[in-house]
């Protein structure tokens, strides 16, 4: 297999290190694509990371990296995904109510269908007055209340177990 940066038989060059390093971080160190391409060195980390990921020839190196952790350590997502519901079902039988959740849960990130979405500001704290951080700590309590769904009960429910009660009595 050609290494990164050398030239393939069909014209077309192998991965620049720059990318490879992408790709290992990526795979390998378990970082998130703006995080990989930012460590690699990419100026505008979160629209290369994309462009990255959707490159034919960088797709094709992350299918080969990812076919040589299978045949190295014998792992699958399928195999994975199949021992994390064995162990959830174990837990669950032994009533271990927490473990059965973080397999579940681990079972569902592995497939894809639960994301651990964060969001990460930077503000250099050191520098601001402490007028400024008030300013700033208000200003994202009023963005997180305008995000906030209200889902307090109209009434109380001791009202609501009255109000069944009085209807009973009434329609006696």
């Amino acid at each position: 297999m050609p290494k990164v940066g050398e030239q393939l038989p069909d014209g077309r060059k192998r991965l620049t290190p720059q990318q490879q390093k992408f790709l290992d971080n990526y795979l390998h160190r378990d970082m998130t694509q703006t995080a990989a391409a930012r460590d690699a060195g990419f100026a505008h980390p979160n629209v290369y990371a994309v462009k990255l990921l959707n490159n034919p020839l960088i797709q094709e190196r992350l299918e080969e990296m990812r076919d040589e952790m299978r045949a190295k350590f014998g792992v699958t997502i399928e195999k994975s995904v199949r021992d994390l519901k064995a162990m959830r079902d174990q837990a669950l039988r032994e009533g271990k109510i927490s473990a059965a959740i973080k397999a579940e849960e681990l079972r569902l990130k592995a497939t894809g269908l639960l994301v651990n979405k964060s969001h990460v500001t930077h503000e250099n704290v050191d520098s601001m007055t402490k007028e400024q951080i008030i300013a700033k700590l208000r200003e994202v309590m009023e963005k997180a209340q305008n995000r906030m769904v209200d889902v307090t009960p109209a009434e109380p429910e001791q009202n609501i177990i009255g109000l069944e009660d009085r209807r009973l009595a009434e329609s006696n």
